[in-house]
């Protein structure tokens, strides 16, 4: 690359002098190599997000010839439209981690240059029932999150990108802007075991759409979102038969240490305007893009940078390490999806459970040990108890509930859970399935065995054999909760 191609700014990172005689340039050479270093650092994690929303937007490629569930397990659709599922997730797949089991999901990714999008929100809604569209952006910032919680009214909205201009068109309710022209748009809608509720949950989720708005006509569509659902599509050389064969076939790191600088100058080409918060950050990532550009050398440091940076931040992400303190040996971030500045904790989210909602939408508490401070094994047996009305305030008139996820090792659920259950929460109380001791108190039961005990019997979630962590969501969280005046019950062990 020609000199004067590359940025002043990355041009004066080269000491003007470095092979100085008797080694007098080397101490200049060696402090802006660790600057470089130690910028590329903080870029790896700012950057993280972006190359993982990216990334998945290869979802318009295998998904073009129209919406479904890709590789027949999560929701896929062609640009600035949605996928559906039908059911809760598969617990056997091995590709999104620490999904829930409390809602279907609706999901899919736009493309702003290319068009605004129409978000079409649910008309008929029974009251008390959840359901969500959450818009993040390049970064996994929650940009807006309309639903039940915040009580948005049926009908349609309009999403456009950072350089769209014009009026809100008629018929539309809001003009919502996104700062990044890729935009991810999931949609939830919640429901309890039975087939009425789950009916009850895709009568909602097929009234939440999104799609081009040059493909806009008058009235309201309906999503048939058992028929997308089962629009299985399985991206070659992969098939049914491979993946039943081999869940793990699946389970591929998003974001790969060495091609990450290469996907970071993709994603940022292609979303030049970022939110205010970001910009600054996204004019160092393309300061260090033209330094490695220039130089085999620097090529040399800078990708080192990003394999080290892997390595730490999967580390950092353990469930028995992010977060702060929340009581009760539990743990939270207190900013989820309203990341701001906290390049750092977005970084994290984006390892363990990216996409979290808006932390006014939803609070999640995680751990991965027990009130001791060792590390959760489904050997031992584990108890959570919830004194009389202790369980988590949450508003159910807006749709609110709570549930306490098991998740193996890597983040994902159980397979072949023996009772069927991958969390225990609102869903089974409203059933009665769980049992309440004489004082009113609710005790569960963790472990990988199955208890004697009728009643841990009748309230267990099972443990893998390994390790084991933690996550309680409490969707739509009441003030007592956003405070952290609330505090859940430890993680005690039993035997």
């Amino acid at each position: 690359m020609p000199a004067n191609a590359v940025p002043y700014v990355a041009r004066q990172l080269n000491a003007a002098h470095p092979d100085l005689a008797n080694s007098g340039g080397v101490a200049a050479k060696l402090a802006n190599q660790a600057y470089v270093e130690a910028l590329a650092k903080v870029v790896f994690y700012w950057g993280y997000p972006a190359v993982d929303t990216f990334g998945r937007t290869d979802a318009w490629e295998v998904m073009k010839a129209g919406p479904g569930a890709t590789m027949g397990l999560f929701p896929g659709a062609p640009k600035n439209t949605l996928g559906y599922l039908d059911d809760y997730m598969s617990p056997a797949q091995r590709k999104v981690v620490t999904p829930n089991a409390d809602t279907i999901y609706g999901a899919g990714f736009a493309d702003l240059a290319a068009d605004a999008v129409v978000l079409q929100t649910p008309r008929e809604v029974p009251d008390g029932h959840y359901w969500t569209i959450q818009i993040v952006d390049l970064f996994t910032t929650v940009t807006h999150q309309l639903g039940s919680a915040s009580k948005t009214p049926g009908g349609k909205f309009l999403l456009v990108g950072p350089d769209w201009r014009g009026d809100k068109p008629e018929g539309f309710i809001e003009v919502l802007r996104s700062p990044t022209n890729v935009a991810g748009l999931f949609g939830r809608s919640f429901t309890a075991h039975s087939p009425e509720a789950k009916a009850q949950a895709r009568k909602v989720l097929g009234q939440i759409g999104a799609y081009p708005l040059a493909e806009d006509k008058p009235g309201a569509r309906t999503f048939d979102v058992t028929a997308i659902a089962h629009n299985k599509v399985y991206p070659p050389p992969l098939t049914p038969e491979i993946i039943a064969a081999d869940p793990d076939i699946l389970r591929i790191r998003p974001v790969h240490a060495a091609t990450f600088w290469d996907d970071l100058k993709k994603a940022l080409d292609a979303n030049p305007q970022v939110s205010p918060q970001d910009a600054p950050l996204a004019d160092q990532a393309r300061t260090l893009l033209a330094l490695r550009d220039s130089d085999p050398a620097w090529k040399a440091l800078i990708d080192r940078v990003a394999l080290v940076g892997e390595t730490e931040i999967f580390e950092a992400a353990k469930y028995h390490q992010v977060g702060v303190d929340a009581g009760g040996g539990w743990q939270r971030q207190e900013n989820g999806g309203v990341w701001g500045t906290d390049w750092f904790g977005r970084a994290l989210a984006s390892v363990i459970y990216i996409y979290v909602n808006d932390f006014r939408e939803a609070v999640y508490f995680v751990r991965g040990t027990d009130a001791k401070g060792a590390l959760l094994q489904g050997r031992y047996s584990y108890t959570v108890t919830f004194p009389k009305g202790g369980q988590p305030p949450v508003d159910r008139a807006r749709g609110g509930f709570w549930s306490l996820s098991m998740y193996d090792a890597d983040y994902y659920f159980v397979t072949g859970s023996p009772n069927g259950r991958n969390n225990l929460g609102t869903v089974n109380l409203e059933a009665d399935e769980l049992v309440f001791d004489a004082d009113g108190s609710l005790t569960l039961t963790l472990s990988h065995r199955e208890p004697a005990d009728a009643t841990a019997r009748a309230n267990w979630l099972p443990a893998p054999e390994g390790q084991f962590a933690l996550l309680v969501r409490t969707y739509v969280p009441t003030e007592e909760i956003l405070s952290g005046d609330y505090v859940l019950p430890e993680v005690t062990r039993a035997g």
